[in-house]
């Protein structure tokens, strides 16, 4: 019944309502999802032992891969949610959990037996040396002993906002970035655990996520509760969850490529200090943009249930009022972050020494910010209208083809400010085919020629 309700709203609603009743709690879920990250690298930085914050840094591109894995399967199972209930398929509504949880058990088996046997090396190919090595390795072990609870929290809070319950999607992520809050507190602070007690404090809050997440789900189901826990392998539905998750998937494993060259191009041409400094700046980054990203969850099943009901010219005019909702919200961040760089970067520095440099670079950096709601939008986009291929495209073309070059000839000029000017050039030039992609699907939609074709056995 409930879920009938939103899917009114979404399909009838005055179209800024339904935009914003979804966004902002979105939005403030995915800033909390940053917060984690930020958490940590305050919580390092000012608490953990000497070399903890480069041995995060070289620990965050394995971890993203986990957080990436949680992604494809939310983001897809989500995706798929949200356009059969818009297309009122209800058989595929009841085959999306079981199959969720034999994904989740099956890609984080295979995560904890390969992550372990390789956690060291690893981390020395992510430019790992010394002290950042081995406080690394302690960071991402720790890690990956809550593997399963990251990726079912991930994939679950993804389900919950799928349904357009973006506020209990929030209030959960919320409730467990305080529960990781408080956690690091008494395990760094108090016990004086270090970076294990960093990693060990984030662990609990998935953990309490994942807790809350699954009573949600049980009382949504009280006439059925046992479907929440069912495991099932339906090669149909697996399919389609790999497909419109895919694209998610590949920008998390594509990023740690990019950083696991990045990481290597600074240890070559700069120092650890340099790869501390790149850690802060892509970790604030991440929490800047962290927003848009809300909007890109908020999109999907708006995107998702008109797609299913075929209401093309709704979805277009929704996904043209998203964007510029973001591009509001982020032109202000992006102005402070270039004015008041030796601020921002403090907050997980104490007192940072900072040369003209690094102001530069750090600047250079974010000054990317008004790019990323296009792009953004647009991964969103593709898949919640069955076509996640575009997106997974999209994201190797950006960075693999374009990324792996530029980083391996501009650093060999310019030292490691290549890193900095290469990754803007990069980002500013993949906005033009993703603008090309979309005005092209816009016109298919209106034609009639991209329609949803029901799941068949």
């Amino acid at each position: 019944m409930e879920n009938e309700k939103q899917k009114e709203f979404i399909l009838k609603g005055d179209l800024w309502k339904v935009i914003f009743d979804l966004s902002w709690p979105a939005v403030i879920a995915m800033v909390l999802l940053g917060a984690n990250n930020v958490l940590d690298g305050i919580f390092v930085g000012h608490f953990a032992e000497e070399g903890a914050l480069a041995g995060i840094s070289v620990a965050l591109p394995p971890v993203i891969i986990i957080i990436g894995l949680g992604i494809l399967i939310g983001s897809g199972a989500g995706t798929l949610l949200s356009i059969s209930i818009g297309a009122e398929d209800k058989e595929a509504q009841k085959r999306i959990p079981g199959n969720v949880n034999f994904l989740t058990l099956a890609v984080s088996l295979i995560v904890m037996i390969l992550g372990f046997l390789l956690s060291e090396q690893t981390l020395f190919l992510m430019g790992g040396r010394g002290e950042a090595l081995a406080r690394g390795n302690e960071y991402y072990r720790t890690v990956l002993a809550a593997a399963p609870v990251w990726i079912y929290s991930i994939a679950l809070n993804n389900l919950i906002r799928s349904e357009g319950k973006m506020k209990t999607a929030a209030i959960i992520m919320g409730t467990g970035l305080v529960v990781n809050g408080f956690s690091n507190y008494v395990l760094m602070v108090i016990f004086n655990f270090g970076i294990k007690g960093a990693a060990m404090g984030t662990n609990i809050g998935m953990a309490v996520q994942a807790l809350i997440a699954v009573l949600y789900f049980i009382k949504k189901e009280k006439a059925a509760p046992s479907s929440v826990f069912n495991i099932k392998c339906d090669r149909n539905i697996l399919g389609k969850i790999v497909s419109m998750g895919l694209a998610g998937f590949i920008m998390q494993l594509t990023g740690t490529i990019q950083m696991f060259l990045v990481l290597n191009v600074i240890s070559r041409y700069g120092s650890s200090g340099d790869i501390a400094f790149y850690g802060v700046v892509t970790r604030l980054f991440s929490f800047i943009i962290q927003p848009i990203g809300g909007f890109m969850f908020a999109l999907s099943p708006v995107i998702g249930i008109n797609f299913g009901a075929d209401r093309p010219e709704r979805l277009v005019s929704a996904f043209k009022r998203f964007l510029c909702i973001a591009l509001v919200l982020i032109i202000p961040l992006w102005i402070l972050m270039l004015a008041f760089p030796g601020a921002a970067i403090s907050l997980m520095i104490k007192s940072p020494q900072l040369n003209f440099q690094d102001i530069i670079h750090f600047r250079i950096y974010m000054a990317l910010l008004p790019v990323m709601p296009l792009v953004f939008l647009a991964l969103g986009f593709f898949p919640a209208i069955n076509k996640g291929k575009i997106s997974s495209v999209l994201g190797i073309l950006q960075q693999i083809v374009f990324y792996i070059p530029v980083m391996l000839i501009l650093p060999a000029f310019i030292g490691v400010g290549g890193v900095y000017y290469g990754t803007f050039l990069i980002e500013v030039l993949s906005g033009v085919p993703v603008l090309i992609l979309l005005v092209r699907e816009f016109r298919l939609l209106r034609t009639g020629r991209t329609k949803w074709r029901e799941i068949k056995e």
